[in-house]
């Protein structure tokens, strides 16, 4: 991996999931550059100086000039609301809506588009590059809880494939477009509202439980470190019931696609 990447950007690294992908890269000798919303701004600050060479932003301005050989953006910055759309909506419904997808959706959206130039500039000079972009298991696997939530990441997951079939066409070998569909993890990500899923699927005993951040970590990069052939990065990284939604999704597209004569 380390032919791979070199310099990453990971966006959402002020806790959970991202915090802890920047350590793990930082560890391993990268040179990690992290974001995060402004009110994580002192997290990030305190991760930073713990973590000497690694750098942070609030905000994307200027990444490129500062670090012109960015090769690999990570997006994982998300968020989480619970509601029910019949049974006691919130009165801030609309808000909550419009900010998850937002967050969840159009964000990653517009960061490929800010950096896709400029990776694949990169590329067609030679120089291994990437993006990552985070969907869920709740892609594939819906669940009541979350009505927005869950559109958001299957949004993720299907413009990750858009994106890597534009980056065919172009013809350009070096650039890889990875879909992470993480399962359920323990992170802060549904701390408000953890207590009351877990009622709605007949108390903790019942209810789905999540994996530890470690373990997760642990199968994500053994996973990224599992290439293809070629020695490219695999196109998907689905840990757990991610890897499972990941799976069940291609096998039934490539079959249709064999079905409708578009490909053999």
């Amino acid at each position: 991996m380390s032919s791979r990447i070199n310099t990453i950007l990971i966006l959402g690294a002020a806790g959970g999931i991202g915090e802890v992908t920047a350590r793990r890269f930082h560890s391993m000798g990268k040179k990690v550059i992290v974001t995060g919303r402004e009110q994580n701004k002192e997290r990030l600050e305190h991760v930073a100086k713990e973590l000497e060479g690694l750098e942070y932003r609030i905000a994307l301005n200027n990444i490129v000039r500062d670090f012109p050989q960015l090769d690999t953006v990570f997006v994982n910055a998300g968020i989480q609301h619970h509601y029910d759309i019949f049974q006691n909506p919130p009165p801030n419904l609309a808000q909550q809506a419009i900010q998850e997808l937002t967050t969840n959706l159009m964000a990653p959206i517009l960061v490929a588009q800010a950096f896709a130039s400029h990776l694949l500039s990169l590329a067609r000079q030679g120089i291994k590059t990437n993006i990552f972009l985070t969907s869920s298991s709740l892609a594939y696997f819906p669940v009541p809880f979350y009505p927005t939530y869950c559109p958001s990441k299957a949004g993720v997951a299907s413009f990750c494939k858009i994106l890597r079939w534009q980056l065919e066409a172009t013809g350009v070998k070096g650039m890889n477009v990875i879909e992470v569909a993480p399962p359920y993890v323990d992170t802060p990500l549904n701390v408000h509202h953890r207590v009351h899923t877990d009622a709605l699927q007949g108390g903790p005993e019942k209810a789905v439980q999540p994996m530890t951040l470690e373990e997760y970590i642990d199968s994500f990069f053994e996973i990224l470190e599992d290439r293809k052939e070629d020695g490219s990065i695999r196109d998907e990284i689905g840990v757990g019931f991610g890897g499972q939604g990941q799976k069940v999704w291609k096998q039934g597209y490539e079959n249709l696609l064999r079905g409708s004569g578009m490909t053999n």
